[in-house]
């Protein structure tokens, strides 16, 4: 029979207080009393005929409680959508043929439904008892916020909403909780979207999905999805919070489940009476918690990191503000090469001795005589690498280290003393010998290349070591300078 006692002060606080909240009581009596959950919002499911999300809460009582609704609204369906388990009424909130909001109460007992389509009713209404479940003691109602349109629905409305988001009372004291993803490890790590997994303390490389495997309870024995998951990354480059989904608003429940949850026959999900595990991959997402097709290619691209420890985290929260955070060390080895050519602006043809650092990760080669250089193990990430050679002005430059990478530069002329051709800060015996040895057997090319050219005729040749000779024991002319 209606509860009219519970009618009249709902219908006065909603006229008071409808524009401060959208607060419904619970479905069944007494109204703001939390009850068990049995199954939650965007929880993995697979019953033997495929994996999908629970498109709503199970909220868990003895079969022929009664059930009432928690809004005033219009009839819009009274159907079964198998046999005589699966009787359910769905009531929206206006009465037309244009697309509303509505409230879904499944799993009534046929014989007690006291309601049609078409009729107009009254929140807390009497709509019928919990039909007796005969598996595992599962008797529940089947709770959610739908959308659709016409006078009256088919089952192929939109699951819109998680009634915890609107349930007015939610006395949940028992937070998240974690178990072991790998092995003793929080966190199992793959190759992106592949059965790849990395060794419990294998360094990562590449692109790296992180995984958790995380339960909450609600009031009662049976293991469901936490409300949201979350993740971060700690070390020389980080990730802030992320949030990898929040189970609320639109769920396309029978697509998209290999985005939230990994079930990849390695890592294996259950979600039915006999066993609840839930895989999350937590970098599925670009953040913002909505489940996307879009989000699936994404991972943690180790490559854009340097090399090195990092501290990964996870966050579990429930729909009551709950939370549980766990945390893990993992390292990263990336290794790329990098290679290119160093030449002079002044026209040396003596392409080797400049240097080619990379201080971060302690690595240098030094240039062959076309100018080439290649360092095969540099880390990943944002690296500073340094071009230099004595007597020429040195150059910085900034690459990131996310594959192999070619850098060519070209060094420009330091300030030097012309004829001073061993770069050793004077003019004397030794610039001219170091020229006859560079002219004719082949030694060190003078520093920088122009400073040998002391006679200043555009080339170097054994007239620069005679001029040098002059000047230094006859007291001929200088050489010019800059």
């Amino acid at each position: 029979m209606p509860r009219v006692s519970r009618c009249l002060p709902i219908c006065l606080l909603l006229i008071i207080s409808a524009s401060i909240s959208a607060a419904i009581d619970w479905p069944m009596d007494p109204p703001n009393i939390s009850r068990p959950i049995g199954n939650s919002y965007g929880e993995y499911q697979n019953y033997g005929t495929g994996s999908y999300y629970h498109p709503g809460i199970d909220i868990l009582s003895a079969a022929g409680t009664p059930v009432y609704a928690v809004k005033a609204g219009y009839v819009k369906a009274v159907l079964t959508t198998s046999a005589s388990l699966h009787w359910r009424v769905a009531i929206g909130d206006s009465a037309g043929a244009a697309t509303c909001d509505g409230w879904l109460y499944a799993h009534l007992d046929p014989m007690t439904i006291a309601v049609n389509v078409g009729d107009t009713v009254f929140a807390g209404q009497y709509l019928g008892d919990l039909v007796y479940w005969p598996v595992a003691d599962f008797h529940h109602l089947h709770f959610v916020k739908i959308r659709n349109s016409g006078v009256t629905w088919n089952s192929d409305w939109q699951f819109i909403g998680n009634a915890l988001d609107e349930l007015s009372v939610i006395d949940d004291p028992t937070a998240p909780t974690f178990q072991a993803a790998l092995g003793t490890s929080w966190f199992a790590f793959c190759q992106n979207e592949e059965i790849s997994y990395f060794a419990p303390g294998e360094p990562l490389a590449g692109d790296v999905d992180i995984i958790c495997r995380a339960g909450d309870r609600i009031n009662s024995t049976w293991q469901l999805a936490p409300y949201k998951m979350e993740y971060r990354i700690e070390g020389d480059s980080s990730v802030p919070w992320t949030t990898s989904v929040v189970f609320t608003g639109d769920l396309d429940w029978d697509n998209l489940v290999n985005v939230v949850y990994q079930d990849d026959g390695y890592l294996i999900c259950r979600g039915d009476y006999d066993s609840r595990v839930f895989y999350f991959n937590l970098t599925n997402t670009d953040g913002d918690g909505i489940i996307e097709a879009s989000d699936k290619p994404r991972s943690w691209q180790t490559a854009y990191f340097h090399n090195g420890e990092y501290m990964i985290y996870a966050r579990a929260t429930d729909r009551f503000g709950n939370a549980t955070t766990v945390s893990m060390p993992a390292s990263v080895s990336n290794l790329f090469e990098l290679s290119g050519v160093v030449a002079y602006g002044d026209g040396n043809p003596d392409g080797a001795g400049a240097y080619v650092t990379i201080s971060s990760d302690n690595l240098a080669d030094t240039t062959d005589s076309d100018g080439a250089y290649a360092i095969p193990a540099v880390g990943g990430g944002s690296q500073v690498i340094e071009f230099s050679r004595p007597g020429y002005e040195s150059i910085d430059t900034t690459v990131m280290m996310n594959q192999h990478r070619q850098i060519s530069v070209v060094l420009q002329t330091a300030a030097f003393t012309l004829g001073d051709a061993n770069f050793d800060g004077t003019i004397n015996i030794g610039d001219p010998v170091y020229l006859v040895n560079y002219i004719f057997k082949s030694g060190p090319t003078p520093i920088p290349y122009p400073s040998g050219d002391a006679n200043s005729d555009g080339s170097i040749n054994i007239g620069d070591a005679v001029f040098l000779i002059n000047y230094i024991f006859h007291s001929g002319p200088p050489p010019g300078g800059k």
